[in-house]
């Protein structure tokens, strides 16, 4: 946590303004002192320099150094300097020993000595073991009187002036010290500014790796920061208007993927299985890919070409084609639609009993009524009785032929929408009665009882479309029950009558139950032997009752029965098929 802290922003540049003022402040502290130590020593050069000035002034005066070296003297000591003066015949004046002086003189003459600017004299700067190895500022000029020539020295100790250098010094590191105080509470003030909307944009930008788009940042300056906060808005803004729109999409594809009648299964290039949708997880049903479906992938794969192939599976058949996943020119999996061809199949199978159904029974009439219309036209007839029942064969055969051909042309215009309906009010038991009474002899011949049970509901409908959709069902429904009971039951609700035809018969196998109500469906042959009929009655019932609005189901079990149930509207409004 505390190197997380030290490299922060806000410390990074803190301490860079802070050492950039800090390296100024002390540059500028090194030029001051320098400044002042300069300016000092060149300020006691030109006071060395008018007091040399003075005290030649008054050995002038003297004609003399021995007279005027008390005054000279006493000049020299109120400024607290040491005055020591020569001629060439080596007579000093000085304040200070004789032997202090030659020494002093010595060293003086082995210094470095820099002209006084508007001066005759010169000055220089050393560490003289006259004063203790302490550094002093000297002072030589020509001296010139009527009488002698030589040279005088001042020699004045450093000491005011370091100490004015170090009363500079303490001030000048006093107000370093202020300013860098003070640069630091700047600079953390100034660098907290500056990185705080920079940590607000982090989050920001943190949030947004986490999913969250919809955010928006407030501009608080117009700096580079404040465009920086527009340019994640605006970022940010795209990048929720893209992922939306990839949403979108990838609902959209999983939607088509969920709503797809065919299976689809989605294979890495290793034969890994990626994505299915809810056909082919019906298919897999928690199994393993057949084995099929892999070798017809590794074919793909490859060969890099699409392929199809059918194949049968629990008494299901299937058509499946796998083609190559591409991305980039790369194939990169491959990609398998499963097509259930089970029902299109079984109704291809329908169709083709059918026509031979329809086949079959147009052809017995017309075998027969060819048959027994040669024998009456030929003459082969014994007696007008034979030709009565000849005749009356005839006629039992064309009204089969008729009613048959009624039918398929009753389907046909429901189908095509040309059957208007004509809704009048109908009652529910005498119409029930009436339509069982219709059965009631054919019934008899196969003992079988009939029976109408509930209230007597009124409501609208066609009543011709409904006789022909009970006449269907409960010839339907005493074709396939001998030595047994067949029952309308009447129910209702507020909004509905429920219409049902129970029989005790022979039932629907469970796999033929879901295509009873296809045009072409018929019952296996092998249960259906002896019993006519052309497989549409029900297709019939189900475009009339869908035409008033309503429902028909059924439910059967082999060997004990089947109930067709009808839900109508009570209520009906005219309208056309």
């Amino acid at each position: 946590m505390t190197m997380k802290w030290l490299q922060s922003v806000v410390i990074k540049l803190w301490g860079t303004i802070l050492l950039l003022v800090s390296v100024v402040l002390i540059a500028l502290t090194i030029l001051l002192l320098e400044f002042f130590n300069s300016f000092h020593i060149e300020q006691e050069r030109g006071h060395l320099a008018k007091l040399g000035q003075q005290v030649e002034t008054v050995f002038q005066a003297h004609d003399g150094l021995e007279e005027g070296s008390a005054t000279a003297v006493e000049i020299t000591d109120i400024y607290g300097a040491t005055l020591i003066a020569t001629t060439k015949g080596e007579t000093i004046q000085t304040n200070i020993s004789e032997e202090k002086a030659r020494r002093m003189i010595k060293e003086l003459e082995r210094q470095n000595w820099k002209a006084v600017d508007g001066e005759e004299g010169e000055t220089a700067i050393g560490n003289y073991e006259v004063f203790n190895g302490k550094a002093a500022l000297a002072y030589r000029a020509p001296l010139v009187t009527s009488s002698e020539a030589g040279t005088t020295y001042l020699i004045e100790e450093l000491t005011n002036i370091e100490q004015a250098n170090e009363g500079a010094r303490q001030i000048i590191q006093l107000c370093v010290l202020l300013a860098i105080i003070g640069t630091t509470v700047f600079a953390f003030f100034l660098s907290t500014r500056i990185t705080a909307p920079l940590r607000t944009i982090r989050q920001a930008v943190v949030e947004a790796g986490e999913g969250k788009f919809d955010q928006s940042l407030t501009q608080r300056s117009r700096d580079e920061i404040g465009d920086l906060a527009l340019a994640f808005n605006e970022m940010s803004s795209q990048l929720n208007q893209y992922v939306t729109d990839l949403d979108k999409e990838r609902h959209l594809l999983s939607s088509i993927l969920r709503c797809m009648a065919d299976g689809v299964l989605t294979f890495s290039d290793s034969g890994e299985l990626l994505a299915t949708n809810p056909p082919a997880e019906d298919f897999l049903a928690g199994a393993p890919v057949p084995e099929e479906l892999i070798d017809l992938f590794k074919t793909v794969m490859r060969t890099e070409t699409e392929m199809t192939v059918s194949f049968e599976r629990e008494g299901r058949y299937y058509i499946i084609i796998v083609s190559p996943l591409l991305e980039h020119e790369e194939q990169i999996g491959a990609v398998a639609v499963l097509r259930d061809m089970t029902e299109a199949q079984q109704l291809e199978k329908m169709r083709a009993d059918f026509v031979a159904n329809v086949s079959h029974e147009l052809r017995t009439p017309l075998v027969m009524l060819q048959g027994y219309s040669e024998a009456i036209v030929d003459g082969m007839t014994e007696s007008d009785e034979a030709t009565k029942e000849f005749a009356s064969i005839i006629y039992d055969e064309s009204q089969r032929l008729s009613r048959l051909v009624n039918d398929l042309l009753d389907l046909a215009r429901m189908e095509a929408g040309h059957q208007e309906l004509r809704i009048e009010p109908m009652e529910a038991v005498p119409f029930a009665k009436r339509m069982i009474k219709k059965f009631k002899q054919m019934g008899r011949d196969k003992r079988v009882s009939f029976d109408v049970v509930g209230p007597n509901v009124e409501f609208e409908a066609d009543p011709d479309q409904m006789e022909q959709v009970l006449t269907n069902l409960l010839g339907n429904a005493l074709r396939y029950t001998e030595d047994g009971q067949i029952e309308i039951n009447i129910a209702e609700d507020r909004e509905n009558i429920f219409l049902s035809v129970i029989d005790s018969g022979t039932g629907i196998p469970e796999e033929d139950v879901p295509f009873v109500f296809d045009r072409f469906y018929k019952a296996d042959k092998a249960r259906t032997r002896g019993k006519t009929g052309t497989g549409i009655g029900l297709a019939i019932v189900v475009n009339v009752v869908r035409s008033h609005e309503g429902e028909v189901e059924v439910e059967s079990q082999l060997g004990e029965g089947s109930t067709f149930r009808i839900r109508l509207p009570k209520k009906q409004r005219k309208r056309t098929l």
